[in-house]
């Protein structure tokens, strides 16, 4: 196990490199100069512009800058934005609001895609089963943004059940909505999944021995079925973590939330890379270390799995 976690560990460092340098390269040759349009309607004085460049190395080779960048991020400094501020506070100020909306997405894609996919598993063909399969079509044939504009009108607008748009303290009850409309790609996906792996494994040898040994069925289901079938399950719910994070940039954008993908959103649109590359590299950490996790989570679920 040791070894094990060593090895992946030490697979974390080409990912992460690989993963920035793209980033870097992406992001810092967006086109068109940041610093042309900041001086409202007027076109800023070109010492300006200069000094700026020289002061965020834009002037050096793309190599020498992203040098500079990794060796700055080792030391814990993740620099200024173009006004100045420390690009690590806004992204400690972000964090917390981003972890509820997650925390938000993720109690309502394993609620309601894994029960759901589980009852359907187990009564398929039945009135349920259809009505969650034609539910996940729809939801996966929606895209994110649509969703949330129609629902941010609908409900905020419309109804006035919510406000349209996010406070600052971006409470728990104001995050329901945006964490709902983030998660329902990943939890149709997950539904299909769930009722798929049950529906599979109620035909195993494994599944039909304990019904012939006369086990009660809710000790056949709890203990045998769902324990085989939830490994392929929670890899998936891993790998959302991921999507998560990217569908929070435009859910986040739409419902004006402070948090990272909200922070991204607006300095994209700014043109301001100096946010934008140590988010991208903390939603990399991040989609790695949920990796991790689920790998090791496998010799839980599954004895049998070994790690050597």
């Amino acid at each position: 196990m040791g070894r094990y976690l060593l090895r992946r560990l030490l697979q974390v460092i080409p990912v992460l490199f690989g993963t920035t340098f793209l980033v870097y390269v992406v992001v810092w040759r967006i086109p068109g100069d940041p610093f042309a349009g900041r001086c409202g309607d007027r076109a800023c004085p070109e010492a300006y512009i200069n000094a700026m460049h020289e002061q965020f190395r834009l002037n050096e080779p793309l190599l020498v800058q992203y040098g500079h960048y990794i060796a700055n991020m080792l030391q814990g400094d993740l620099g200024l934005t173009y006004n100045m501020v420390p690009v690590s506070d806004l992204i400690a100020q972000a964090t917390p609001i981003t972890i509820r909306l997650a925390l938000v997405a993720l109690a309502f894609e394993i609620v309601i895609g894994v029960v759901a996919g589980v009852i359907a598993g187990l009564r398929r063909n039945s009135f349920f089963d259809n009505l969650v399969f034609v539910s996940t079509l729809l939801a996966l044939s929606v895209p994110v943004f649509v969703l949330g504009r129609f629902l941010q009108w609908l409900l905020g607008v419309q109804w006035g059940i919510i406000t349209p748009t996010v406070s600052g303290d971006a409470t728990w009850g104001e995050l329901i909505v945006p964490g709902i409309v983030i998660a329902t790609t990943t939890t149709a996906v997950l539904a299909r999944l769930a009722r798929t792996t049950i529906a599979e494994n109620l035909r195993a040898d494994y599944v039909r021995t304990a019904i012939a040994k006369g086990l009660p069925r809710r000790r056949v289901i709890g203990v045998h079925l769902l324990r085989n079938s939830l490994i392929p399950i929670v890899t998936l719910i891993g790998l959302d973590l991921g999507t998560l994070m990217v569908g929070a940039v435009v859910t986040e954008g739409i419902f004006n939330i402070n948090g990272l993908g909200g922070l991204v959103y607006r300095h994209v649109l700014r043109l301001d890379a100096t946010v934008v590359v140590p988010v991208a590299t903390l939603f990399v950490l991040i989609y790695i270390i949920a990796n991790l996790v689920v790998d090791l989570l496998y010799g839980v679920l599954d004895p049998r799995i070994r790690y050597e």
